[in-house]
């Protein structure tokens, strides 16, 4: 992804703004959407206040749309002076292709209430003599009752991803408009309106782009809704269609109330528990390791070559700091800790091929975090296998890999335990929670920390500095007295005297000098001087000139772009300070998950017995009645179908290796699809098996797995619920 330009464009959630539209080759959608004669509305003050003083020889129709230009592009914008031409009819023919996709394929909303009643007004902006008129692309409404779109002509070429983008904001408007009380119109809801948007465009463009990704992979960490997020949040969007359909992703948004955030829109119309919302969120978490999505073939050409891909591709994970190494007692920094529902991926290098990893992990809930989620991911030639998930503020848990899993990551969530926090689009890096904490590990070790390690070579014409190690560009100023840190990078621009640039930090641009320090996960741009004493942290961005220009004392922690470089202090930090817990506290115990598997060669160290040997081979599987269980259950029904998920939990002292869950429908219900497991019907009986990743059920642990289906009318929960055989509480 080439680097773009504005990022500093932060607009109302109204007027939302897209940064990339490179031309592309135009998908083959469906026909234009069948509609009854709409009627044009045009607010009456644009033309006498002159706010948008359009003429209606400037003026072109469709059957959803009305086009809008200025003066510069005359009567026929084709022949117009370059930057001021653009061809109406293609346009309009791109926009009435995108309305019917969205409302015909992706059934994103309905065409019913106000968008039903006018077309949709389209803004050709940066072709007027007024320069308020001069948006690169924004999607809202106007008076509370028509959609509204802001292009400029270079913009809406054939293939543009801004026009799908921001018709996708006209049709987030058009879920609440005329809806008293609807709709994503709370302050949390910010990064979600630009997160959906992307997604929305990528149904449409699958190949095209996929959103800002060098934000997103550098700040994985922060809040799920930071507004350092932004574009590159749609991975949870994907998530959700791939465990629920794209119907979900719908009616997250029909249906959401303007009072809820996103995640707890989900948690309602899903009718789960907080605790069921937070492991899902652990498993989102988990599927991002190797971002294992079903399009993933689609966007993976935009990870491998996202703009600084040199320092983003050269670890996977962040770091841990070694409290006592020799215990293999680690912790998260607190500049890297995961906030409300970011996450941090550790890398793991296992001791030996197929070892067994137990670890213990506890969080600093004495800071006033509630709930850490947790559990691994082993990674075979780039397919990934899923440990179960723990949950809580302090846990055993273990993992057996397998021969050739190599790759093997610890996924650890910042899941609050009792409610979704709502923090404004501006509420940064100071106003979040974190969620600190350590752990002890045995039969792996973070990567970083093993005997013999080597850095990874440094990719994209980089290098790594001497003093620090951290990433440095080819044609980057770094000074030797510089200090840039391990997971650090200089994409571009001058750092020199004793700066420091630490954690992962990066400056992309300008100057850092003297004794300033940049650090957490704090940008800096070009148009930017650092210098003197001035620390840049958090998620802080410090502005660009004329008032912003130069910093070179005070402490700034916290996304702002309305905060100048004052000088002043850092903004108050909501997370207190904590302590560091001892090895002891930490011990691994118990037998919690696998067990080592018994030698397969040598002699027995005790002869056989001389009795006779049984009669009748001994099982491979349990037989029926020696497996104890529990099942909850939770549909989710609309008209004639709905969504099944189970959570089968076993409630025995041995773990089970391998299960098949029967169950039976009493009302006719059809079982269509189904998710983490194999799901399969004959009559009313419906069997699941378990999938590779979830086919061992530890004592007191779970597996869950989830179906679609349809129904008469009358969806009643299964019976009949038997696990291995054996009958099941439910």
């Amino acid at each position: 992804m080439k680097p773009r330009s504005g990022w500093r464009r932060w607009l109302a959630v109204f007027a939302l703004v897209v940064l990339s539209t490179a031309p592309v080759v135009v998908p083959q959608l469906t026909p234009p959407a069948e509609a009854a004669a709409k009627t044009v509305w045009i607010p009456d003050r644009w033309q006498s206040t002159g706010e948008v003083p359009w003429a209606t020889n400037r003026t072109r129709e469709s059957a959803n749309f009305i086009l809008l230009w200025g003066e510069k592009s005359g009567t026929d914008p084709r022949s117009a002076p370059s930057e001021f031409r653009f061809d109406p009819d293609n346009i309009l023919s791109q926009l009435e292709s995108l309305y019917s996709f969205y409302v015909n394929t992706m059934r994103f909303t309905t065409e019913t209430g106000l968008l039903a009643q006018h077309k949709i007004i389209v803004i050709v902006t940066r072709t007027w003599n007024r320069t308020a008129l001069d948006a690169w692309a924004t999607g809202g409404s106007t008076d509370g009752r028509v959609g509204v779109i802001n292009i400029a002509p270079a913009a809406a070429q054939p293939g543009s991803w801004g026009l799908a983008h921001e018709l996708g904001h006209v049709f987030q408007n058009y879920t609440f408009l005329g809806r008293s009380g609807m709709g994503f119109t709370h302050a949390s809801s910010g990064t979600f309106w630009e997160a959906s948007a992307e997604f929305m465009a990528m149904q449409v463009y699958p190949r095209t782009a996929a959103g800002d990704l060098t934000r997103w992979l550098r700040t994985e960490n922060l809040y799920y809704s930071s507004s350092r997020h932004h574009y590159g949040a749609w991975m949870l969007p994907q998530y959700i269609k791939d465990r629920d359909g794209i119907a979900m992703f719908n009616r997250i948004w029909n249906e959401a109330r303007n009072t809820e955030h996103p995640l707890e829109v989900y948690r309602r119309i899903t009718g789960i528990t907080q605790a069921e919302l937070n492991r899902r969120i652990g498993e989102y978490a988990q599927h991002n390791v190797t971002w294992d999505y079903t399009n993933r073939a689609d966007f993976m050409p935009f990870i491998n070559s996202v703009y600084g891909a040199g320092f983003l591709n050269a670890y996977k994970g962040v770091p841990v700091e070694a409290v006592n190494a020799g215990a293999r007692h680690y912790r998260i920094s607190d500049a890297m800790a995961p906030s409300d529902y970011g996450y941090n991926k550790v890398q793991l290098v296992p001791d030996s091929d197929g070892a067994l990893i137990r670890l213990h992990l506890k969080g600093h809930a004495e800071t006033g975090a509630t709930g850490w989620t947790f559990g691994f991911v082993a990674v075979r030639n780039g397919t990934p296998r899923y440990g179960p998930l723990t949950q809580g503020t302090s846990g055993q848990i273990s993992f057996q890999t397998q021969p050739g899993e190599r790759d093997v990551f610890l996924v650890v969530t910042g899941t609050p335990a009792s409610s979704v926090p709502k923090y404004a689009f501006l509420d940064g890096w100071p106003k979040n929670r974190r969620y600190p904490y350590e752990f002890r590990i045995s039969g792996a070790i973070p990567s970083g920390h093993e005997p013999g390690y080597q850095k990874p070579a440094a990719t994209n014409g980089g290098r790594w500095h001497a003093n620090g190690g951290g990433w440095v560009a080819g044609n980057a100023n770094v000074a030797a007295t510089a200090y840039v840190g391990p997971r650090a990078a200089v994409y571009s621009g001058t750092v020199g005297g004793n700066a420091r640039i630490e954690d992962l930090a990066w400056v992309n641009g300008g100057t850092v000098t003297g004794n300033a320090v940049v650090r957490g996960n704090a940008i800096v741009h070009g148009g930017v001087t650092i210098g003197g004493s001035a620390i840049i942290g958090g998620d802080a961005e410090p502005p660009a000139g004329p008032t912003g220009g130069s910093c070179s004392s005070g402490t700034y922690l916290m996304f702002n772009p309305s905060r100048s470089c004052d000088g002043g202090g850092g903004e108050a930090d909501i997370n207190p300070a904590h302590g560091t817990f001892t090895s002891d506290e930490l011990a691994i115990t118990g037998g919690t998950g696998p067990t080592t598997p018994p030698p397969t060669t040598g002699p027995p160290t005790t002869p056989p017995p001389t009795t006779a040997p049984p009669t009748t081979a001994p099982p491979t599987t349990p037989p029926a009645g020696t497996v104890t269980c529990r099942v909850a259950y939770a549909a989710n029904s609309w008209n004639t179908g709905f969504t099944g998920d189970v959570t089968v939990t076993n409630t025995g002292a041995s773990a089970v290796n391998g299960w098949t869950l029967a169950f039976s429908f009493t009302n006719g219900q059809q079982v269509t699809s189904g998710w983490n497991a194999t799901v399969t019907q004959s009559g009313s009986s419906v069997t699941a098996r378990n999938a590779s990743h979830n086919s061992t059920i530890a004592p007191n642990g779970t597996a869950s797995f989830g179906f679609q289906g349809t129904h008469g009318g009358t969806n009643q929960p299964p019976t009949g619920w038997t696990l291995n055989g054996s009958p099941c509480t439910a």
